[in-house]
This record gives structure tokens, sequence and C-alpha cells, in this order.
């Protein structure tokens, strides 16, 4: 989570015990704006304790937070008062969120909207509200809410955090717009942006590319070709897929190409029994190689492990890919996501196919699994098929 605390001095704080568990539970594509001051046109200004917004899923939930003397009874829709316990009755926190609700929904409306969700109608932004109360629990009685949802552990609203969503998603365009939206959010609702949530929310920098880096970037990719390509010559048949250091013996063979400036002219002829050789090149490309077979075997282990030969599930891919990527072996190479899902594919049997357990792109799916996990991953600014932990991250 991406904590984005209040800069009035006068404002409450958060209780770090809370927030501590909050960073926990949710990873750092949900910003999390607290005792945020909302100050909308034709609206008295509101106090929200909390607003999350979930970047990945693009939505926001509006949570107020209330603490009781006594365990609350009865739950009650808008109109009626809360009963406690102690057969006390209190002042209803729903209500009090639909008029948190009017002035966020008008404030976004008219601060963030235009610029930040161009494509967005007016009417798409979709606040949920929902309260939290640990003196709510199983015996609470709940009468059936029309607006919102009542919570009382942190546990639950992480949960509805993490899985609201709605038909029109908010969502930046990524890049310099995700900051650019933090900033906006931020300075709307009064509150700060850190140096730590700064940087892990701007893109890297980008890599300069070099052409030993691009060799070795065609040499991964030339691999991951093999592995997919052994993979379905193996489907339907009754014996276990070939090694896969096998597959990856082709690559190891591969002819250096003539540099770009010699196109055109004849090749030089050289010996039979002593071929020219461009060692500068060819050193580079050898050790690419045994790199590559070494942190293959790596992977598969990762793949071996966590996703079974029948029955995987979404989950099985998802610990085999944190697995891989938090693995010290790979954290120079990254994990090729090519590469990796051929391992997962010669794993899947009868009609289970990758596309149903990624659901969707395989590169989106894995970075939205490290983002979910905490995990600051991004591709690699030399070749985009390679996802690795950002440089500078504690994972």
């Amino acid at each position: 989570m991406l904590h984005f605390p209040s800069k009035n001095s006068a404002a409450h704080t958060a209780d770090p015990r809370e927030v501590n568990r909050l960073h926990q539970l949710l990873g750092d594509h949900v910003w999390a704006f607290s005792n945020c001051r909302v100050d909308a046109p034709g609206l008295p200004i509101a106090e929200v304790d909390w607003l999350f917004y979930n970047a990945i899923k693009g939505t926001f939930i509006l949570s107020e937070w209330k603490g009781f003397p006594a365990a609350v009874a009865w739950v009650k829709d808008a109109g009626e008062a809360w009963t406690l316990g102690n057969r006390s009755v209190v002042p209803n926190p729903l209500e009090q969120v639909g008029k948190q609700l009017d002035a966020v929904r008008r404030a976004l409306r008219l601060g963030i909207c235009d610029n930040h969700f161009p494509s967005a109608d007016q009417h798409s932004i979709n606040v949920y509200p929902s309260v939290y109360s640990p003196q709510i629990s199983e015996a609470t009685r709940r009468e059936r809410l029309r607006y919102g949802v009542v919570h009382g552990s942190l546990e639950d609203v992480a949960l509805m955090v993490e899985r609201r969503a709605v038909t029109v998603p908010l969502m930046a365009a990524g890049g310099t717009a995700q900051i650019a939206l933090a900033e906006a959010l931020a300075e709307l609702f009064r509150c700060s942006v850190s140096h730590t949530v700064r940087k892990k929310i701007a893109p890297p920098a980008p890599v300069a590319l070099s052409p030993q880096v691009r060799i070795a970037a065609i040499h991964r990719e030339l691999s991951a070709l093999h592995l997919e390509l052994a993979a379905l010559i193996d489907q339907g048949l009754p014996s276990a897929a070939a090694p896969v250091t096998q597959a990856l013996e082709p690559s190891v063979r591969l002819t250096v190409v003539a540099p770009v400036a010699a196109i055109g002219k004849p090749p030089a002829v050289a010996p039979a029994a002593a071929p020219a050789v461009n060692r500068t090149a060819a050193l580079p490309l050898a050790q690419s190689a045994k790199m590559t077979q070494s942190n293959n075997g790596h992977l598969q282990r990762h793949v071996t492990q966590h996703v079974p030969l029948s029955s995987a599930g979404p989950e099985h891919v998802r610990a085999a890919f944190l697995a891989a990527l938090q693995d010290g072996q790979l954290r120079t190479s990254g994990v090729h996501v090519g590469q990796f899902g051929a391992l997962v594919g010669q794993r899947l049997k009868g009609d289970r196919t990758l596309a149903s357990l990624s659901l969707g792109s395989l590169g989106k799916w894995c970075l939205a699994q490290a983002t979910a996990a905490g995990i600051a991953a991004v591709k690699d600014g030399a070749d985009p098929s390679v996802v690795r932990v950002r440089k500078g991250s504690g994972a």
C-alpha cells in the first residue's frame, strides 16, 4: 500500500498500528489517502477518514472508520440509528458517509476527471461507500443495506479494496501519467506525497541499449522459442517432455551474423577445417548461452515445484512466478515471460491452457501479480519480454 497522509496539522492522524497492518494486507497498486479534507464547490467541507484508489482495478473506495463504547448489536440502513450491545443508540455512520460521498464525487469530477480520465463520462466517477468498526462482529445483526457495506476487520476492508470492480475503470495511462494523477489526488485531498511513494510510482529511468545487451536479449528470445516449440511437439505424446537443456542446444550453435556494413559484399570464404570466427562477438554469445541454461534450470525448478501436472490453477502459476521473481539467481537476468509461459505450458494437460490461467496478456498478468504481492517489478528497459525486480526495491 502507498500511504498519502494528511498534510493538515490540525487533522487527526491514522493509528500507526492500523497503517502498518494495511501495508501488510495491500500491495503498492493501492493508494490510500488518510484524513482527507474535501472542499467541493457548493457543499460543506467534508472530513474523510480513508479514501482508497486501486490503480489496477481503477476503483475509488470511501471508508469511514468508527469506534464505539460497546459492541454493535444492530446495523441498520440509512434513516435509522444503530443499536449497541448496551442498548444505547448512535447516529448512523452510513448517513455520514453519504454526505462525504457527494463531496468526494463532486471534487473528483471537477478536479480530476477532465485531466486524468478524459475518456470517462462524468457519471463514471462511482465512489463506493463503506464503514469500518472493530466493534462489528459476526454476532452483529445486519439489516440488508441498499448502499455501501460495513466491515468489522481490516482484513475485510483490504479484501473489499482488492476485489471491488466497476464497469468503467478509472485508470491513468501509465508512466508519468500515474505520478501526475497521484500528485493531483494528493493536492485535491490535502495529503502529502513522500519521496518513497513518488519513487515507487514514477516510471523507471530508461536504459540505454547496447549491442551486447541486445544480442543477449535475442539469445533469450530464441531459447524461449525452442522451449515453446518443444512443448508443442510433445503435446499428445505419452512420454514425458525432453529435458529443457536439450531444447536449448541449438541456440548455443548459432552463427554470428556479419556487421550491417558488410551486407551486399561477397562473404569471405574460409578453409573448411578452420572457419572464420569473430571471437570478440562469439565470447559474449557463449557466455550468454551458459547463463541462459543455468537460469532456465532455476526457472524450471520453480515451475516444477509450484505447478502440478494436473488440475493446475492460477494460484499455482502465480506462486511459481513470484518464487522465480524473488530468486537471487534470477535477480540479474530477470524472468523471461515467454520462457516461463513455455515451461508452464509443458505441465498443462487436457483442455487447460496458459491463457485460461493467466487471464489475458501473460506479461501484464505477471506484473499485476507482483504488484498485488507488494513487489516492485518492471519490464526490462532493453528487453520488454523480461520482468525483473526494480532496482533499489527491498523485495
